[in-house]
């Protein structure tokens, strides 16, 4: 059954505000964020301790030649992401997140600096229905609209009945109304099609269509660190990056349906 785009927000809005918040989530958005000590030995001792001491030697190696690194990582791939299957409770997915690693989750991506290997270009090495929460902060600007949708379509199968997607990228309609016609945004405008490694840059109308086609029924516009939704918290790419503006972006829910 078809629904209206604003009765699937009403919705979903009214489901996540149902839900219990805990406002010290809030109240310190890095508690929690794994950083790393100073000096080689304390550095690999720490991802030593968090990924496995062959792992972290390997992912060493890794940020000085990347293509060794495509080359040994995978064969890692497989094994953790069983491992953290096999822990208790909620099993949520930072995917794409380079090496943005909490405690919460499990950071998948090509960057050595990740929990695990995992390219977001290809279909994910996660069983069907495995994952209750996934996280794109900043990701599908980053490849192709045609692997964006193929994304978000994997997004979909791995989650769990009920499981939540939040996704955050730039938003291109607050891009184009806020243009000024000076330089400096001129130049600002051209920086978020053209830096940072974008390839495609979303209107709020292109994301809903596009997690409407990957199957999510329960889509809510956010906004960031929402209290109103269940992971706001989650978002701090607009904290770390001094490139990134908030009021320049869109944030996401999206539920599957059981």
């Amino acid at each position: 059954m078809n629904h209206r785009p604003s009765t699937i927000a009403s919705a979903a809005n009214e489901r996540w505000q149902q839900l219990p918040m805990n406002e010290d989530l809030y109240a310190d958005p890095l508690a929690g964020k794994s950083i790393p000590p100073q000096g080689l030995l304390p550095r690999l001792h720490f991802y030593g301790r968090r990924s496995g001491y062959l792992y972290a030697a390997l992912s060493f190696v890794g940020r000085k030649s990347f293509s060794f690194w495509r080359w040994v990582a995978p064969a890692f791939t497989q094994r953790k992401i069983r491992a953290w299957l096999e822990r208790p409770g909620r099993h949520i997915l930072n995917l794409g997140g380079g090496s943005n690693t909490f405690d919460r989750w499990l950071t998948a991506d090509m960057d050595p600096r990740a929990d695990v290997y995992v390219d977001v270009t290809k279909p994910l090495p996660f069983p069907d229905t495995s994952v209750d929460v996934v996280y794109l902060e900043e990701v599908i600007e980053h490849i192709s609209r045609e692997q964006g949708t193929e994304l978000l379509a994997e997004c979909y199968r791995i989650l769990k009945s009920d499981g939540v997607l939040r996704l955050t990228t730039p938003d291109l309609g607050a891009f184009a109304s806020q243009f000024d016609g000076s330089v400096a945004f001129e130049t600002k405008f051209n920086d978020i099609f053209y830096q940072h490694g974008h390839r495609y840059i979303y209107a709020k109308s292109g994301v809903r269509n596009s997690l409407s086609q990957a199957g999510f029924t329960a889509i809510a516009d956010s906004s960031f660190r929402d209290k109103k939704s269940r992971y706001g918290y989650f978002d701090t790419h607009a904290l770390r990056f001094s490139v990134s503006d908030s009021t320049m972006t869109q944030y996401w829910d999206a539920q599957k349906s059981s």
